[in-house]
């Protein structure tokens, strides 16, 4: 159905919405992990394209994807695996090659999760990312930070077959967790504030709408669809569809007053709205699997030790054990950026969670070496109160947002 036409409806809505909590048959999990890269001789500038793009051209043994993000930092996109020592296998397997090609033409990754010396520039030029710039500029520097300069580690979990919801409810009620025990980026922003992930603190602040935890006091189809209406849209796909230009918008305009007023673009399709969707970017963001997103970088071992835990978590019966013995601390996502485990329900609610899945971690992988990892990490971290940020302090010339602003929700 061409724009010109007002043809989209909230039932066709919330059946792309409820899509994205559906089982998806085969148990899978992978990783996505990101690196700031530099040049060896220049390490000031930003890498040039060119050779990034050498970096991504071959396929990968494991057969994970690398894409370069708009700061020409490197991301790779495990392959889905069918167990967690696999994916674990084959994301360090290939992070080893990439690392080999980044020599290979100069440059160096770093295991980071902020660049907090380069101002941010972009190397990307595609249409999307040139509107993603200008629509974030409107509301501060934050949104060019944390297109150029963070890395994350985030962790992907099928939805489970026999209660499709659990994983959803489990990883929202850890996720803050998560997200102090293994903060990895603590620093003091431009106005003093410290925080224990700077990274996290400016996905926090670019815009709210579109970064915010998704409610959880609805059913979660209609809590997805309700966020996604009220987030503002920033590029809408020319009706070509290939992505290869579009129309930037300006902040201001949600996707239900696209919906219901239209736009001198048009009025938008149901391909436009499963676009928006992936403009959004919450703590944990439904996709037909659940993706993890609040994890700073992490060295290897300790990026093992996170897939460890999480995949641990997820677990059938140790999520009902969770629900039993850790604190939920859903409504904590700021705090958890700010004061990481110097916040004390965030610090029980950690040590809690490392209490349940190093006694049941056989029930994610039968490796020691794996197991072993989440263990030191329990050990040498969280039941001692520290975060792996605590080793390092970064400074950055930007006044972060806080506290959160809430963004009212249309009710559908």
């Amino acid at each position: 159905m061409p724009r010109s036409c007002r043809s989209l409806t909230p039932q066709q809505m919330l059946a792309v919405a409820g899509s994205m909590f559906q089982p998806t048959g085969d148990d899978l999990i992978g990783l996505e992990c990101e690196w700031p890269v530099r040049d060896w001789q220049d390490p000031a500038a930003r890498p040039d394209l060119e050779r990034l793009l050498r970096v991504a051209e071959e396929p990968l043994a494991g057969h994970g994807r690398i894409t370069i993000e708009p700061g020409g930092q490197i991301e790779l996109s495990s392959f889905p695996a069918r167990c967690l020592s696999d994916a674990i296998d084959t994301v360090n397997a290939d992070a080893d090659d990439i690392n080999h090609r980044l020599l290979a033409v100069g440059l160096d990754s770093e295991e980071v999760a902020l660049d907090h010396v380069r101002p941010p520039q972009r190397v990307l030029t595609h249409p999307r990312y040139v509107a993603m710039q200008a629509f974030f500029d409107a509301g501060g520097a934050s949104g060019r930070w944390m297109m150029c300069n963070t890395a994350s580690v985030q962790i992907n979990v099928s939805n489970e077959t026999a209660d499709p919801l659990r994983r959803w409810r489990t990883l929202n009620r850890i996720a803050p967790a998560l997200l102090a025990a293994f903060a990895n980026s603590r620093g003091v922003d431009a106005a003093g504030t410290s925080w224990a992930s700077l990274r996290q603190g400016i996905w926090g602040g670019i815009d709210p709408g579109r970064t915010k935890p998704v409610p959880l006091d609805r059913p979660p189809a209609l809590a997805w669809l309700e966020y996604a209406l009220a987030a503002d849209v920033l590029y809408m796909l020319d009706e070509d569809g290939n992505g290869s230009s579009g129309t930037s918008v300006a902040p201001g305009l949600s996707f239900w007053s696209w919906m219901e007023h239209g736009h001198p673009a048009g009025y938008p399709t149901i391909e436009d709205f499963r676009y928006h969707l992936s403009t959004l970017f919450p703590p944990v963001r439904p996709r037909g699997w659940m993706e993890l997103r609040v994890l700073d970088a992490l060295p290897r071992r300790m990026r093992t030790a996170a897939a460890v835990c999480v995949a641990t978590a997820v677990h059938a019966d140790v999520s009902s054990e969770i629900d039993r013995l850790v604190p939920d601390v859903s409504h904590l996502h700021h705090e958890a950026a700010r004061f990481g485990l110097g916040h004390p329900l965030l610090l029980e609610s950690a040590r809690a969670l490392m209490q349940v899945t190093t006694r049941h971690v056989e029930a994610a992988t039968p490796r020691t070496e794996h197991a072993d990892a989440l263990h030191e990490f329990a050990d040498q971290y969280t039941v001692r109160g520290l975060a792996p940020g605590d080793e390092g302090w970064c400074e950055i010339p930007l006044a972060l947002a806080t506290p959160e602003v809430r963004v009212a929700t249309p009710t559908v």
